[in-house]
Parts: structure tokens; sequence; C-alpha cells
């Protein structure tokens, strides 16, 4: 994707280019998709007695932070595409096409497996699955009607994705009515700040943790500052957002730490000060990250450009639906046998979660290049060819520009 720096979108902005990406920022959605594989392998497997073991697990414990940072990058980024391209012809119609052409096929893909695997291989109640076509898995349609379950073990991560889903049917409208930069910046600021006051307004009226934890106008904080930091490097102040987000991101990480010593834990399902305010502190925190690392020289920007963690980005789509589905075929046909010729636990467990991790990053990568391809070739044609013009056109850099100049093709 390529970003443009314009004081009014009553027309195309014009495109300043510049042909290297951003690779910290691939290297960012590494780290967010390690933090939750981290949460699914070792949460999800205790093996009491062993030190170690409990030790990781108690880390782990808060690998979930990396869904708010999977949202924040995706506010980030799908912001720049929405208000850089506000102004072209047919601008809703390109965005979805775009946006179906990403998410549907392998999403969709995903569901058919599971209904083959667990109807075929494996028999059982499918009665999860029917709530995964329609992104309903983050209301309480899900968590009131599934108690647990292969099926549901195998899907339950997915609500992230109905997050982001309904966000995207509002958010694009909301940019094509207002379009203009400042009051868009107000906007999302309002509403980030609103979710920590909805949160708190259904926990005090008897909502579960779940509502707070999954419901997307009480997530909308980590979009809505990824979305306000997409703004705001668009203007004149994007050098100052910059210097100021490493003492952000300090001062929202002592936050999150305050209250994991102050309660003993840092797990939402445990938590209510999470609930009410960790998950704001979250969100800056993470669009302070993805701040530090539009600057190249910064030490964020160095750890984020590592290549593991930029090739774990790239395919992070895939490895993020298929690892949990490996973890419970391996567990139903594999895990028991395996148990049963290792007597070391510590030894037994990391055997099996390196299983599961080669199992699945082979099929994220057969995934990518076979099935996803294809169609992300497609994006193209949700392209508007004013914008197309743009990007082969060379344009001055200004001060400002440079950040934003520099940001991924998608």
């Amino acid at each position: 994707m390529t970003i443009a720096t314009s004081s009014s979108n009553s027309r195309l902005p014009e495109l300043q280019t510049w042909n290297r990406p951003i690779k910290a920022l691939d290297g960012i959605r590494g780290t967010a998709l390690l933090c939750v594989f981290c949460l699914h392998l070792l949460g999800s497997n205790q093996l009491p007695g062993h030190r170690l073991i409990n030790l990781m697990l108690k880390v782990s414990g808060a690998g979930w932070v990396g869904v708010d940072l999977f949202f924040a990058l995706s506010g980030f980024l799908i912001t720049g595409i929405l208000f850089d391209s506000v102004g072209t012809a047919r601008y809703l119609r390109n965005f979805y096409l775009r946006r179906a052409c990403r998410i549907f096929p392998l999403y969709y893909g995903f569901i058919l497996l599971l209904v083959c695997i667990f109807t075929v291989i494996v028999p059982l109640r499918l009665r999860p699955i029917s709530f995964l076509p329609l992104f309903m898995q983050n209301t309480p349609l899900w968590w009131s009607n599934i108690h647990g379950g292969r099926v549901a073990d195998a899907s339950f991560h997915l609500w992230s994705l109905a997050v982001e889903e309904q966000f995207y049917l509002v958010w694009p409208l909301v940019i094509f009515v207002v379009r203009e930069r400042r009051r868009l910046l107000w906007i999302a600021a309002m509403l980030a700040c609103a979710a920590p006051l909805i949160r708190i307004f259904l926990l005090a009226h008897g909502s579960p943790l779940e509502a707070t934890y999954k419901l997307t106008f009480c997530r909308m904080d980590a979009l809505l500052g990824g979305a306000w930091l997409a703004l705001m490097v668009r203007g004149a102040y994007g050098g100052r957002v910059q210097a100021y987000a490493p003492k952000a991101f300090l001062i929202a990480v002592t936050g999150c730490l305050a209250i994991a010593w102050r309660t003993g834990d840092f797990y939402w399902e445990r938590n209510l000060a999470i609930n009410r305010f960790g998950y704001s502190l979250l969100a800056i925190a993470a669009t302070s990250l993805i701040a530090m690392a539009l600057n190249g020289e910064s030490l964020v920007a160095r750890v984020m450009t590592a290549k593991p963690l930029r090739f774990v980005g790239r395919y992070s789509f895939g490895l993020y639906l298929f690892q949990p589905l490996v973890s419970v075929l391996l567990a139903i046909r594999f895990a028991r046998s395996l148990h049963a010729h290792i007597a070391s636990p510590l030894l037994y467990r990391v055997l099996l979660e390196s299983i599961v991790l080669a199992i699945t990053f082979a099929v994220a990568l057969l995934s990518f290049r076979y099935f996803e391809t294809p169609f992300l070739r497609l994006k193209r044609f949700g392209q508007a060819e004013e914008v197309k013009e743009a990007m082969h056109r060379p344009q001055p850099l200004s001060a400002a520009g440079a950040i934003v100049s520099r940001l991924q093709r998608t």
C-alpha cells in the first residue's frame, strides 16, 4: 500500500510514493502472532508440578495481548487505505472488493474445512460452525450457546475476525461521510474513549467478562487507536507523534504492569481491572509501538525488521487460523500415544508443540502459495484508476510525507 499526505480530501490526494515498504510492520504482525501462539500452545496445556512449565504458563497467560496489537495494526493500515482513496470513484465498492479478496476465501475455506473434518473424520455436533459464516462468534449467540467441545476448540479464536469485519462495516462509511482529517481524528479519539465507558457500564450491570472482551464496541479502542495514528501521520504533526510515542508506550506498559502487580494476574478472564481499563492501556501501547516502528532508525524498527519476525508476519493470517485446528486434531489422534512413550512432561510438551508448529507452518505456507495468492491477485480490480496512476507518478517528499509514504503495499 502507498500512503499519502493531504490537507483536503475533496479530491484525490497527491500520493507521495517511495518504493521501499516499512518492513517493520510485518515484524509487528509477526510479534502479535507469536504472542497469541504462546497463549494457545502453552495456556491450554496444564502440567502441574513442573516448575519451568508453570512459569511458562504464567508468562504465556498474557499472550492474548497480541490480539490488541493485531487490532491496532489493522486500524492503522486499513484507515490509511480508506482515507487515501476516499475521493476516488467507487470508493466503497473498491474497498469491500479488496477486503473480500483478502479475508473471505481463506476464512470460508477454513469453515468448509471444519465442516469436512468434523463430519467425516471426527463426527461431532456442528452447532458452533453455524455462527461463523455471518461473523457472529463474538456475540452472545456464541458464548451463551457454545459450551466447549472439539469444534469450539478449533474455532474459538475466530472472534477477533468478527470484531474486525463488524468494525469495517461502519468505519469506511464514517470516513466517506466525514472525509475531513481533523474531524475524523476527533471522532476516532472520542469513540476510543467511549469504549472503556461502555465496558464499565456493562460490567456494572452484570454483563459477563466475555462480553467486554469480545464485543466490537468494547474492543474498538485498539482499532481506533491505529486509525487515529494513520490520520495523524498524514498531517503536520506526524513527526511529533513519533517523538512522543516512546513515552506513551512506557506509560501504558507501566499501567498494565501496575494492574498485574495489584491483582496478581494479567489474564482477561480473571481480572476486572483489565476489562475496565486494561484494554485501553493496551490500545495506547500497541499504537505507540506502531508509531515507533515507522521510524526506521529506532530500536523498535530494527528489532521488527528481523527476518524471522517478518516471515511470521507475512503468513500470519493462515498461521492464526490453522494453529488451533492442528492442535485439536493432534490431541485427538496422536497426543495420548505420544505421551505414553515419553516420560518427561517437559520433553513431551516441547515435542508435541514443535510438531504442532511444524504442521501449522507447512499448512499456512501451502495455503498462501496455492490458495490465497490467486485471490489476492484479484485485489487489483478493487484499486481506483486515479490511485494506480498516482502510485507510479514520482512526487517530492515533504518531512511529514516521508513518514507515511513508505507503508506497505497490501
